[in-house]
């Protein structure tokens, strides 16, 4: 029995830790959405470091936001509860949508129980970042299927101030750090505004035209068979991907955290297809040619899932 007590406390120790990471990152996520702050961080990703300006407004009428390139051509994201509008200065362009596009911080799911199914939630200790005390948690997947994190969190408001991508091994794929960083009750509306107007721009609203239009009626013509544990079907639709061409399936597929698409589109050459393992930072995508369809699946996962999960796709049986 002596060995029983010793077992006992790191059980106790394991999940008084992994209940602590939890508290961190609830209130980091809260702090996201609900603070009113205004920032300057630094963003490695693909080998490029690039600075940006983040304002962000918390209030009754819901979030404004707005993402400013401080590097590189001038560019802008504005972001409201209704539309994101994204103005391009190099491509004179301006795209107005109803999705968010990929932020620059990673969305942490509420339910925390499910994702502790695929990850284990740690908290490794205290670290300084930008003249903030900060807690150190991380998020570090229990396969080879997905990509990890590590979050240093403030202590006083649990506002996130460094986060690092991750892949199998630990190492930092990309990385978001604050440089600078202002937590106040009230912005100036100017910081909201856009330094950039759109004047003379060309301008594109997603969702308008029968090239972007979307179907969701229906299922799927096709399945994928090997998925990793814990993703589900989380979105389904049909649309032209490109002009005059025929529909085109796309299944997405999540664990909570990460996220990976499958599109399937009939091929009209071989010569013409997407074959083989296509790399940009952490995004990886793999084509494949299945009974003259061309199958590609793309996500911020490791290279093996995506074509894991290529070389399982097949043309759903008929009911016939």
């Amino acid at each position: 029995m002596k060995w029983l007590l010793p077992a006992l406390l790191v059980v106790t120790g394991q999940s008084l830790a992994q209940e602590n990471a939890r508290q961190w990152l609830d209130g980091m996520s809260n702090a996201l959405q609900s603070l009113n702050y205004d920032g300057t961080f630094v963003y490695l990703h693909d080998g490029k470091l690039e600075s940006m300006r983040i304002v962000h407004q918390a209030s009754e009428q819901g979030e404004q936001e707005r993402l400013v390139s401080l590097t590189g051509s001038p560019r802008e994201v504005l972001r409201d509860n209704k539309a994101v509008t994204c103005i391009m200065a190099d491509s004179k362009s301006v795209t107005v949508g109803q999705s968010r596009p990929r932020p620059p911080f990673p969305v942490v799911p509420d339910d925390l129980d499910r994702l502790s199914r695929y990850y284990r939630l740690q908290e490794l200790g205290e670290d300084r970042i930008a003249g903030h005390m900060t807690r150190v948690i991380t998020i570090t997947p229990k396969d080879r299927f997905r990509y990890g994190y590590r979050f240093w969190i403030d202590t006083g408001n649990y506002m996130l101030l460094k986060s690092d991508l991750t892949d199998v091994d630990g190492v930092a794929i990309e990385q978001v750090m604050f440089t600078r960083l202002d937590v106040s009750d009230q912005l100036s509306a100017v910081a909201l505004q856009p330094s950039l107007t759109g004047d003379g721009y060309n301008w594109t609203r997603q969702g308008d035209g029968s090239l972007n239009t979307a179907a969701r009626q229906g299922s799927p013509g096709w399945v994928v068979k090997r998925l990793p544990v814990g993703f589900q079907m989380t979105d389904f639709q049909r649309k032209r991907m490109r002009r005059g061409g025929v529909s085109a399936e796309h299944m997405v597929f999540s664990d909570g955290l990460a996220t990976l698409s499958v599109y399937i589109e009939k091929v009209k050459s071989e010569a013409e297809a997407f074959l083989g393992l296509s790399s940009m930072g952490a995004m990886n995508a793999f084509g494949a040619v299945v009974d003259g369809y061309q199958v590609t699946v793309v996500g911020e996962v490791p290279p093996a899932t995506v074509q894991m999960v290529a070389a399982s796709v097949q043309q759903a049986a008929s009911d016939s």
